[in-house]
């Protein structure tokens, strides 16, 4: 009952705008700084410990991560105390808590069981309630869960909780540096030709490894990321700089830390992210020069001069990459010549092309609910038709498509569910117009990895994940805190 002539306010409304004119500068929060202490704390620490892919790694994710929940009651509880609503942002939360539903009810229906054959403890298939949600491996399926949880409620706090642009770009500078500190160590450690990680310190398992990362495609997903908020802080303090003093602007180290970031994804030898760089860079020299079009129309000077110094800087940074590393992509370049080859005498795409047409077969037998997450490495031997020409079948851990594999770990529900943890966020934001320039180059950069997860496993790696959530929530965040700003 709520008295005559009054309104009961609902819990759960569209978060206030910051008043227009209100000054970006007062003092953060102990909240807001404890937000931005975790998220930058979880980056830092896994893109160093080799992207994530260690025990010792996944384990401090699960725990450093978990300290998201007690951060985001704090923030609600904050505000009711305030007699305020509850942030808007809480309704993204649905597809995560279904996604949970999801894969926890897989664990308790699980499709394997322990046998003795042959004098030796092996699975076997069988023991499984057809048509629910089941795991292979229940334990598996929950260390998963838990990780995928801590990194992405950690990232999402950022929309919850964060009232202030500068905090967030303050994130961002955080993390173009670090990721120009590792392309610095990896640069130095390829030229060196050091036989491991660490300048040698440490042996990698993969042949292709750059800096600290195991994988040189999880390098270069990484560094696409970062390159995309490098590029929206370079467009950002250009933009405020038009009419000061451009030497001291922040806007010529982003330049140079997206150059030399850049030069460092061909260094890695990851052909695929040197496309997706290219495109990324070449998006920003149209950007560039449709701003330079704008801004010559408006005060009537001419758009030769400009133009021409911003191609020549684009074609000068090309060049400059491609000398640093002559060699590696001169190697690559032959090398793809060689594949494009084979595949145009065998007529098809070899043994990619089997892998994915296995896990397809592997997705289709339990095409609702999947076989339970993290279960890929386990079931998919039972549906690998591989042979090398030495009589071994190779052992595959991913599926080389992020896509296809959460078909078949999650089925069509868990993907969707997934999928919508990104678009239900961004559709509550559509309405507030055409993002800036920060948020536009997050979105730009996260865009591009999940077309490349058609084709790669980049989120298989922990810190690709921890970089692809938090420029996400960046993006939206600051887009919105932009326009209650403006």
């Amino acid at each position: 009952m709520t008295p005559a002539g009054k309104t009961p306010r609902p819990l759960l409304t569209a978060e206030p705008a910051r008043q227009t004119g209100q000054r970006d500068d007062d003092r953060p929060s102990r909240l807001e700084l404890l937000t931005l202490i975790h998220v930058a704390g979880l980056v830092l620490f896994t893109t160093w410990d080799f992207g994530g892919e260690t025990n010792l790694a996944r384990l401090i994710i699960g725990w450093w991560g978990s300290l998201a929940f007690p951060i985001m009651a704090a923030a609600c509880l904050r505000r009711l105390e305030r007699r305020d609503e509850l942030p808007s942002a809480l309704h993204w939360l649905w597809p995560l808590m279904f996604f949970d539903v999801l894969v926890f009810a897989g664990t308790l229906n699980p499709s394997f069981t322990h046998a003795f054959v042959g004098g030796a403890d092996a699975l076997v298939l069988g023991g499984t309630k057809a048509g629910w949600p089941s795991s292979a491996l229940p334990v598996v399926s929950l260390h998963a869960l838990w990780q995928f949880n801590a990194i992405y409620l950690t990232c999402f706090n950022l929309a919850l909780v964060v009232t202030r642009r500068r905090l967030l770009r303050a994130l961002l500078f955080i993390l173009t540096v670090n990721a120009l500190l590792l392309a610095v160590m990896g640069t130095f450690q390829k030229l060196a030709r050091a036989p491991g990680l660490y300048f040698g310190l440490q042996p990698s398992p993969n042949e292709a490894f750059f800096a600290s990362f195991i994988y040189h495609n999880h390098w270069g997903a990484f560094i696409l990321l970062s390159t995309a908020a490098a590029l929206g802080l370079l467009f950002h303090y250009a933009h405020r700089t038009d009419h000061h003093d451009r030497r001291h602007s922040p806007a010529l180290f982003g330049l140079v830390a997206t150059l030399f970031m850049a030069a460092s994804v061909p260094l890695s030898t990851s052909r695929s992210c040197t496309v997706l760089m290219l495109v990324l860079l070449t998006g920003a020299l149209v950007h560039w020069l449709w701003r330079l079009r704008r801004k010559r129309q408006a005060d009537g000077g001419s758009l030769t001069v400009p133009t021409a110094v911003a191609v020549v800087v684009f074609l000068v940074g090309l060049g400059g990459i491609y000398l640093l590393g002559r060699p590696v992509i001169e190697t690559r370049v032959n090398k793809t010549r060689e594949q494009i080859e084979e595949i145009r005498l065998r007529g098809n795409l070899g043994g990619r092309e089997q892998l994915y047409a296995d896990t397809w077969r592997m997705a289709r037998e339990k095409i609702w609910f999947g076989w339970g997450l993290g279960s890929y490495a386990t079931v998919f031997q039972i549906y690998n038709q591989q042979v090398s020409v030495e009589g071994w079948v190779p052992f595959y851990a991913q599926a080389h498509s992020d896509w296809l594999q959460a078909l078949a770990e999650v089925g069509l529900a868990g993907t969707v569910l997934i999928v919508l943890m990104g678009v239900v966020p961004l559709t509550s934001l559509w309405r507030l117009g055409p993002p800036g320039a920060v948020s536009g180059y997050l979105l730009a950069g996260c865009g591009l990895l999940a077309l490349y997860a058609v084709v790669e496993f980049p989120f298989a790696n922990p810190a690709v994940m921890e970089t692809f959530w938090l420029c996400f929530f960046t993006a939206l965040r600051y887009h919105k805190l932009t326009l209650g700003d403006a």
